[in-house]
């Protein structure tokens, strides 16, 4: 189990707590590009575009945002499942 997996089953466990750089290593595990702005940082998936998430870069997090990654990292995992079975 990678690094990026254990964190995203913390995650799962856990909503609250958590800071940017935290989202940070889990999109970036889950191989997410990042394109910096002003005030949020975003996550693009190369391999589907459509998988993209905003963080803010304040200092603590409100919970939906890691609700989102949590929705978006399971819905990467469906896309490369049925991406190797056909």
């Amino acid at each position: 189990m990678t690094s990026a997996e254990k964190l995203y089953q913390r995650m799962r466990r856990t909503k609250a707590g958590w800071k940017p750089s935290d989202l940070d290593r889990l999109y970036r595990g889950f191989g997410f590009e990042v394109v910096q702005g002003a005030k949020h940082t975003l996550y693009i998936h190369p391999e589907f575009p459509n998988l993209r998430a905003t963080v803010t870069r304040s200092r603590s997090l409100p919970v939906g945002y890691v609700e989102h990654a949590l929705r978006l990292i399971a819905e990467l995992k469906e896309k490369r499942r049925s991406a190797s079975r056909g």
